[in-house]
């Protein structure tokens, strides 16, 4: 599939382009779309666990809506040969008047023996801005200090790696390194990315709205808080 507007990175195999692929072909089969959601999950989940020396210890953090599938394929992974723990936070993600966004933190779940955490693996299913990212981030940098973070997602809009790395000090910024598998050229006014994943996240997922608006529970989280 060639698209004018999307660029695929070194990452991306031929495994990784027909997911991509496949998200834009179920965007109203929800079952399907998640399926392939958590497949996207375990191709970087793999390609993280390479990059990271199997003792290390290592945090992943998902938005709520992205924890049982993108979220839950890294994990899975990480697990096989890491010692990791998960962090899911539920943003409640809105525009303000002027045009830019903001997304608080509403919940959060934090997996006991996070603080231990070398690596920091912050995941979304896309990234159009800097917004949930840098929230998230924010949200532990102070708890944590890693050595090296992550910031993996199968799209991101070609700007946002540089939005990124301007709200935050050199000390920080030169730890991230990005891994996507595809790079999007577009963007729409209300910030989708185009083609992206195929519209707005929620109701591909088969969620009514922001898990933070109507009380959504990952199953990820459930298992977690049940140990």
């Amino acid at each position: 599939m060639s698209m004018v507007n999307r660029s695929y990175s070194a990452l991306a195999a031929e495994e990784a382009k027909a997911c991509l692929g496949n998200l834009l072909s179920f965007v109203d089969a929800p079952d399907s779309y998640t399926e392939e959601m958590h497949k996207l999950g375990m191709l970087l989940g793999k390609l993280l666990s390479e990059k990271i020396p199997s003792t290390t210890p290592c945090l992943l953090v998902a938005t709520a809506e992205d924890a049982d599938y993108l979220g839950r394929g890294i994990y899975d992974c990480l697990k096989q040969a890491h010692p990791t723990k998960a962090a899911v936070f539920w943003n409640n993600h809105y525009t303000i008047p002027g045009g830019g966004s903001i997304a608080p933190v509403v919940h959060k779940f934090l997996e006991p023996g996070y603080e231990s955490a070398e690596v920091l693996i912050i995941a979304k299913s896309v990234i159009s801005g800097s917004c949930v990212v840098r929230t998230n981030l924010l949200e532990l940098i102070d708890t944590l200090s890693p050595q090296k973070i992550f910031i993996v997602s199968p799209v991101m809009y070609r700007q946002s790696e540089e939005w990124l790395r301007q709200e935050f000090p050199c000390a920080i910024s030169e730890k991230f390194e990005f891994m996507v598998f595809a790079t999007d050229a577009e963007r729409t006014e209300s910030g989708e990315v185009k083609p992206g994943i195929g519209g707005e996240v929620y109701p591909l997922l088969g969620l009514a709205d922001q898990p933070a608006r109507f009380g959504f529970m990952p199953k990820l989280v459930q298992e977690l808080a049940a140990l």
